[in-house]
């Protein structure tokens, strides 16, 4: 299908953030989902009881040894399924409309090294911000200022040299000396 065609229509697919961009977080959810069932399934297989003979005819039901192994696992992939999708909801609707307040660039520049803006021009707010924007960029700043810190060589002192281990004595020569082995 073209895109014109798509936009047209503007659905999307089970596996699509928007009309033609696929998503690879929800199909990493998606096959965590499929091993978390995965696992619970072989985990109650294990762990349902096992019904057996003994010679005289009898039957008796019997357990296995409780194992929480699987449980567990079953609980992760779970996590794993629906855990980054809800963080990254939180994240676009939290930090959504900090698209336009420059925040993205400060940070990218901070990232990426460039330190061109003295840091009191990139502190003042403008006066429709949010006061937690000023503590964002704020934050950003020091951080921009601790990278560049953290730029500076190491300065190594040379090593002391360390004497050499005294050599242990040989079984033979512990006997020697009147002890033993």
């Amino acid at each position: 299908m073209t895109a014109p065609a798509r936009a047209a229509g503007s659905t999307t697919g089970f596996l699509e953030e928007s009309p033609g961009n696929r998503s690879a977080m929800r199909l990493m959810c998606l096959l965590a989902l499929l091993a978390s069932i995965g696992f619970a399934a072989v985990t109650m297989v294990r762990s349902a009881p096992i019904l057996t003979r003994d010679s005289a005819g009898q039957e008796t039901l019997t357990a296995p040894p409780r194992d929480d192994t699987g449980i567990v696992i079953s609980f992760a992939f779970l996590l794993a399924a629906f855990a980054p999708k809800v963080l990254q909801k939180f994240a676009e609707q939290r930090l959504g409309d900090l698209k336009t307040s420059g925040l993205r660039e400060l940070v990218l520049d901070a990232v990426s090294g460039s330190m061109d803006r003295p840091p009191a021009a990139a502190a003042t707010p403008t006066p429709t911000e949010d006061p937690r924007l000023r503590q964002l960029l704020e934050e950003v700043e020091r951080l921009r200022a601790e990278i560049e810190r953290s730029r500076t060589p190491i300065q190594v002192s040379p090593a002391t040299p360390v004497a050499p281990p005294v050599a242990a004595l040989t079984p033979l020569e512990r006997i020697r000396l009147g002890g033993s082995l």
